[in-house]
């Protein structure tokens, strides 16, 4: 059995098509003669490092060390006024809270009085713990020592401006008194 398949004869150009065009070729310039490479300077051979294997959103790669809570993970940069992305908020030392009582009690204490001694008292306790402690809310313990023994002092003076008061009508109406006419 021969296979033999009779030859396929070329197509005609349909219409009026010509034959493509060959290329014009073109001119080669002169070869340059090479420059003489010089050798690399010898580096000592470092043995390949397996890469480690890139990390799956949020799985560990076996044998690496995870971030501590409050770092960066995978060096990330936090940007400018803004803390890294999972950096926990970093409050400054608490506020005294005797210090933030002392405050309210002297203030209310412009309508009440007796509240003011309370707050005298425990703006000096307040001052006492901050100076100990370290605890922010000196400003509120002043606040409430020094409102405190103002609002004392007037409440001390009203109440003598009332008993003179009182001692002088008493004492007029006395005087008045003996010499009644009826």
């Amino acid at each position: 059995m021969s296979d033999s398949t009779p030859p396929v004869p070329p197509v005609p150009p349909v219409g009026d098509a010509q034959p493509a065009a060959q290329p014009a070729a073109v001119p080669v310039p002169p070869a340059v003669p090479a420059q003489p490479v010089p050798p690399l300077p010898a580096q000592p051979v470092q043995p390949a490092v397996a890469q480690p294997a890139q990390p799956v959103y949020g799985q560990p790669v076996y044998g690496q060390q995870q971030p501590q809570y409050g770092q960066p993970a995978y060096a990330q940069q936090p940007q400018y006024g803004q803390p890294a992305y999972g950096q926990p908020y970093v409050a400054g030392p608490r506020t005294n809270t005797l210090a933030l009582v002392a405050m309210i009690l002297s203030l209310v204490g412009i309508v009440t009085g007796i509240t003011a001694v309370g707050g005298i008292v425990c703006g000096h306790i307040a001052l006492s713990q901050i100076k100990k402690t370290g605890e922010n809310g000196r400003g509120m313990a002043l606040t409430g020592v020094i409102v405190g023994y103002v609002l004392v002092g007037l409440w001390v003076l009203v109440v003598v401006a009332y008993i003179v008061f009182l001692v002088v009508i008493l004492g007029a109406a006395a005087a008045s008194g003996a010499y009644s006419s009826y």
